[in-house]
């Protein structure tokens, strides 16, 4: 459903029966049904969004309807709305929903209702609860067989709009790939680095630390340094960010929070995740396996693509999760969850970079 000025934003506290009932009855084919009651939960352990389950009860018992829908809203955190502003978080989501869900491959959920004020800097998201299924958790990680799901989903991402990225450039919402936006990124890097680096200095190992500064000092050349195709990057594809299902009531894996969808370059949503989802062991042993189950996976949606340049992709996407870290520490509210897994992102991807030498290839 396109999102239109027309359609009113609202914020979770303002949600009632009547206003679902309109949104989801016909939506599902049951015009004469109404919702009753709607009981409204907090979920997840967004940085910068509020997601809300409402659990509805129904007048009558149609296999049809929904009984619980998941709405998302702006963070009520001032920092954290302030940086989606600023990074037009809200604004690449709504996007993605409009204009490329239905191009995409990858499951996702489906979307009963969306609307803009962006002006404001607000939106209103209602979509379905993948129900049942777990949300991932970054800080524990996950083990191989989960991490082979997910690789095979990023193969469907990002094959399905593979050598798309001047397409996806002219979309409002997505950065182009210019020299301005690359200083910015650099830039930003550079600025919170310090911050960084002082709030979780007895938490980070010298050899985190080094890391760190050389990413400054390198930026530039680990963001410049590819040589593939563009597509669509999910671009903070982490377990937090996906739910699992038995892959019958619902899918093996669904994923979600397009906040920061770009155009990029495939393996390094793949380096993202496996460097942070997977403890140092099984990422150790397992790595290589994975990255050639993701180029496999590729060539299903007709990518020939050298080997060794999608290695080489992914070897410089190792330094993504230490940016992400960095970064996103620094412009959004601070929380002891959250705390907990920058230094884990942080850690994890330092360990990557060093055991892929990624300095090699600057």
């Amino acid at each position: 459903m396109a999102p239109s000025s027309d359609l009113p934003v609202l914020h979770h506290g303002d949600i009632t029966a009547d206003w679902l009932t309109g949104v989801l009855a016909s939506f599902h084919g049951v015009p004469d049904a109404s919702i009753l009651s709607v009981a409204q939960q907090s979920i997840g352990t967004g940085q910068v969004g509020e997601n809300v389950r409402f659990t509805l009860t129904w007048d009558i018992d149609d296999d049809a309807l929904p009984h619980t829908v998941v709405g998302k809203f702006p963070s009520p955190d001032p920092t954290s709305r302030a940086a989606a502003e600023a990074t037009r978080t809200y604004i690449r989501e709504v996007g993605f929903y409009r204009d490329l869900q239905s191009k995409v491959a990858v499951k996702t959920p489906e979307v009963y209702y969306v609307a803009e004020r962006l002006a404001d800097n607000d939106f209103t998201l209602i979509m379905q609860d993948i129900n049942p299924s777990t949300v991932g958790d970054q800080i524990a990680g996950c083990d191989v067989e989960t991490a082979r799901i997910v690789v095979a989903a990023a193969a469907d991402l990002h094959g399905s709009t593979w050598g798309m990225g001047a397409e996806l450039e002219k979309l409002s919402w997505i950065d182009p790939v210019t020299p301005e936006a690359l200083a910015g990124r650099v830039a930003l890097y550079r600025a919170t680095l310090p911050g960084f680096l002082d709030r979780y200095q007895t938490k980070l190992s010298s050899p985190i630390v080094k890391n760190g500064q050389w990413l400054g000092e390198n930026i530039e050349a680990v963001l410049t340094g590819h040589n593939l195709p563009r597509c669509l990057l999910h671009g903070d594809f982490r377990l937090d960010n996906m739910l699992f299902g038995d892959g019958i009531a619902a899918p093996l894996v669904t994923v979600v929070d397009w906040q920061t969808g770009t155009s990029g370059y495939g393996p390094v949503d793949v380096a993202y995740f496996v460097g942070a989802g997977l403890l140092a062991a099984d990422r150790h042993d397992h790595e290589r396996e994975l990255f050639d189950l993701y180029a496999q996976k590729l060539t299903a949606h007709g990518v020939v693509e050298d080997p060794e340049e999608l290695w080489h992709s992914y070897r410089l996407g190792s330094c993504s999760g230490y940016i992400m870290a960095v970064i996103a520490s620094q412009i959004v509210g601070q929380t002891d969850r959250g705390d907990e897994m920058f230094v884990a992102m942080a850690s994890r991807h330092s360990a990557q970079m060093l055991a892929l030498d990624v300095a090699a290839l600057i």
